[in-house]
């Protein structure tokens, strides 16, 4: 038990001091400064910060969120991050890593597999882009092409090396296999890749829709881009799990975190939005949203439960989805285009990253 608790403190610790970087990335993104140099300093009177000044969380508390040589209010966002992280450093160890002692319930030591890691150390990477892109969205409303080029660049990395260690292994045991279509066809690279364009497609159908209705995108690009990562880092997680034998469901997994996504950035705007459309009588906007939300919880429920394994069924039911989701968009950006829509939109790169870490914590492999 001991042991146990002494490595989840340590994972601990080190995601608040990653979360303090992050914070470093996220700021200096927005301002457009070195992440390296200069040291750092107080943003509001410069000043060079202390080493004691930059413990994580301790600092904040101790300065009670002052700075010491000017006394100007520190922005909450810096523990909040530091935090977040160092959590989700030790919740992503629980999900790959698995229960390992008889703290959690386990009659005996469960060693951590060499695979184990890998994941794990690749969710790791995952989450401090998450975050990254989430805090420089919010901020400043915009997306760092260096954050989520990262991302996509993550997922597709990951692929190569566990198609090429797997390849090594397997050629060393069994010899070489049969190069055949369903050889390639198979290789997570190719469930990577494709459901990278997949998702940047698929993002950049829906904010093009915005030109015909608006006269203007209703995505940046930014966020086309932060899909095409979530695909590439999900389409690896899932093409180099046992568990999936054809492209289908990372489609369907990429397809899954979008609509999340939106149901995320309705639920966030919602109270604002729902009153205004109240107020201006807005119906068949405040309908399709209510009957898209529903059905879509619908759909995610049936697809939990198998009920979507007929084929038929899977495919007419996943129309029906993406028809909802036209039309609900159709009546978003025709209100925008009217302006009866807005005061409601957010930057939609956070719901998106917000929907990435629910799949990160729930995808079956």
């Amino acid at each position: 038990m001991i042991f146990s608790l002494t490595i989840l403190a340590f994972i601990f610790i080190a995601g608040l001091v990653v979360g303090s970087f992050l914070n470093v990335v996220i700021l200096r993104t927005v301002s457009e400064e070195s992440i390296v140099a200069p040291a750092s300093k107080c943003p509001k009177c410069q000043t060079p910060l202390k080493w004691y000044h930059n413990i994580p969380v301790l600092s904040y508390i101790f300065l009670r969120g002052k700075c010491a040589f000017c006394n100007e209010k520190i922005s909450i966002q810096y523990p909040l991050v530091e935090l977040f992280t160092g959590i989700i450093f030790v919740g992503l160890f629980l999900r790959f890593c698995k229960p390992f002692d008889p703290l959690f319930g386990l009659s005996s030591m469960n060693p951590i597999s060499v695979g184990q890691v890998l994941v794990y150390i690749f969710s790791l990477i995952v989450a401090s882009l998450f975050i990254a892109i989430a805090g420089t969205d919010i901020l400043e409303k915009k997306v760092s092409d260096s954050h989520t080029f990262g991302l996509i660049g993550t997922g597709i990395v990951y692929s190569i090396v566990y198609a090429a260690v797997n390849f090594y292994y397997y050629t060393k045991s069994l010899g070489m296999p049969e190069l055949n279509p369903d050889f390639f066809l198979t290789c997570p690279v190719l469930y990577s890749v494709g459901a990278g364009i997949s998702g940047y497609l698929i993002m950049e159908a829906l904010s093009r829709l915005g030109l015909a209705f608006a006269g203007k995108r209703a995505f940046g690009e930014g966020d086309s881009f932060i899909a095409a990562g979530l695909g590439t880092v999900f389409g690896s997680l899932i093409g180099c799990s046992p568990l999936y034998k054809t492209f289908v469901p990372v489609f369907q997994f990429v397809v899954v975190i979008l609509v999340l996504s939106g149901i995320i950035q309705i639920i966030i705007t919602l109270p604002v939005f729902v009153k205004k459309l109240v107020k201006d009588k807005n119906w068949l906007t405040l309908g399709s949203i209510i009957v898209f939300g529903i059905y879509t919880i619908s759909y995610i429920f049936a697809q939990n439960y198998g009920w979507l394994t007929n084929r038929a069924a899977y495919y007419s039911s996943t129309v029906v989805l993406v028809l909802l989701g036209l039309l609900t968009c159709r009546e978003l950006l025709c209100g925008l285009k009217e302006h009866k829509t807005e005061g409601m939109y957010l930057p939609f790169g956070p719901a998106m990253i917000i929907a990435g870490f629910i799949a990160l914590f729930t995808v079956a492999l």
